[in-house]
């Protein structure tokens, strides 16, 4: 979007009394919790950038309103330091406050509240940005979400690890599975893949290889056809940390009913079986075992 589209959608969104260049670029949480925004054009001067929590308030059940501002001090970028600020869970709209401004800078005729919602253009984040973020072990994780009109907001919110799948390619008797550990940081030493039946206390493990966050694994389909039908949950256990197997940070769920994987035919103990990969409801990773009959195993 070139400048003078940008303006003309910031001035359809805020209106004739909104400055008109100050639609972000820019709006990204780097893997530090640095909330970096950039602009075209300085916004006014004596902006500032508001960061605005709405809870509800406790027992009381009042509403309770926490702010952070920061000032602009007529810039086109600011960074701030998410983490040293102690933000709560849940959502933090951003917004941009003029003091009343104009768009040629004159005082206006001002409003009760005269910060307004911080309006972009940039989805907020990127599928390697959301990987690199992941790969810092943290508990808590900060993330922009804009709004259809182009409104930004922060979501704070508690995290666990799991281990990331990128890539599942179930042939030759195998499910070779490659991912990178999220929230935990680097896990160095030994490392396994271990697969649990959902029923009947069955499990079986298989070494893997962990470089820096990122693993690969390779799960042998005899090891689960030896064993009665089942559903199989795939966990990584490393240093300390067991980790769910699933795909999270594509910002894609729902993957249960939009992927499906080859099926591989193996004789087990009890017949011929088919042995499928799939993702759960909740985009974890996840092996199903059943019987056929020879009919459908050709």
């Amino acid at each position: 979007m070139d400048a003078a589209v940008r303006r003309d959608t910031a001035v359809r969104r805020g209106g004739p009394d909104r400055a008109a260049d100050t639609v972000a670029h820019q709006v990204r949480v780097d893997a530090a919790d640095v909330l970096t925004i950039g602009w075209l054009e300085a916004p006014p001067a004596g902006a500032r950038l508001v960061l605005r929590h709405t809870g509800s308030g406790g027992a009381s059940g009042t509403p309770s309103r926490t702010e952070h501002t920061v000032p602009l001090n007529g810039r086109p970028s600011c960074s701030v330091a998410l983490g040293a600020l102690g933000l709560a869970r849940g959502t933090w709209t951003v917004l941009l406050d003029t003091l009343g401004l104009t768009p040629s800078g004159t005082a206006g005729s001002g409003a009760d509240d005269p910060a307004r919602p911080l309006l972009t253009d940039d989805p907020g984040f990127s599928l390697d940005g959301l990987r690199a973020y992941a790969d810092v072990r943290r508990e808590r994780a900060i993330r922009v979400v804009r709004a259809p009109g182009g409104q930004v907001a922060l979501d704070v919110r508690e995290v666990a690890p799991h281990a990331e799948v990128t890539a599942v390619r179930p042939a030759g008797g195998e499910i070779q599975i490659s991912g990178r550990l999220a929230y935990t940081g680097p896990r160095p030493g030994p490392a396994r893949l271990a697969a649990v039946a959902r029923k009947g206390g069955g499990a079986t493990a298989r070494d893997l290889r962990i470089d820096g966050t990122e693993f690969e694994a390779c799960l042998p389909i005899d090891a689960l056809v030896a064993a009665p039908p089942a559903l199989w949950d795939l966990w990584l256990e490393a240093s300390g940390v067991r980790a769910r197997l699933a795909t999270l940070l594509d910002d894609a769920p729902g993957k249960r009913n939009k992927l499906s994987f080859p099926r591989q035919i193996a004789a087990g103990g009890g017949g011929t079986m088919s042995v499928r990969p799939y993702y759960t409801v909740e985009d974890a990773l996840s092996v199903a075992c059943h019987l056929v009959d020879e009919r459908d195993a050709a």
